[in-house]
């Protein structure tokens, strides 16, 4: 049987590709087995994915956060503290976007703020100026759609957050 978490119309966030809303929940068979699936369609690119109830958890589909969880990440991005952050380049891009799989936006927030400081000490490969920019648009959206504020305003929201 298949979990139903989510209803047709719910705005939530899969990890890596950002807002989306429910648009259906169909039963599908797919290797001969019938499963429900969400039918997702990605704001920013307006791509439809699916995704199946009972393992959307673990795929890290999620909620959009409140607007009371907004300061949380804000402080996240405005913690003067440099992590801890792997010198091998190759390593430590495996961890951010294992971090960024999570689907937690403060995990996001951590890679993004990591990059940030990253990027202001001795600057960024290509392969990571992609993923700190993957990282920068998935919060700022997400930050948007929880304020209720257009994504020009969010953007000044991270920017001071980044600049205390």
């Amino acid at each position: 049987m298949s979990l139903i978490r989510f209803k047709v119309g719910s705005r939530v966030v899969y990890p890596s590709h950002g807002l989306g809303t429910i648009e259906k929940i169909e039963q599908l068979k797919v290797s001969g087995m019938a499963d429900a699936f969400y039918i997702i369609r990605l704001r920013k690119s307006g791509m439809t994915i699916m995704a199946p109830t009972r393992s959307a958890g673990s795929l890290g589909l999620r909620s959009v956060i409140t607007k009371k969880e907004v300061p949380k990440i804000l402080s996240i991005l405005g913690n003067g503290i440099m992590d801890n952050v792997e010198p091998n380049w190759n390593k430590r891009q495996k961890r951010f976007l294992e971090m960024i799989k999570t689907g937690a936006l403060s995990d996001v927030a951590h890679v993004y703020r990591a990059l940030f400081k990253l990027k202001a000490s001795k600057g960024l490969s290509f392969v990571e100026q992609q993923v700190f920019d993957n990282a920068y648009e998935l919060i700022v959206s997400e930050i948007a759609e929880a304020k209720g504020v257009d994504k020009d305003k969010a953007a000044i929201m991270v920017g001071k957050a980044l600049s205390n």
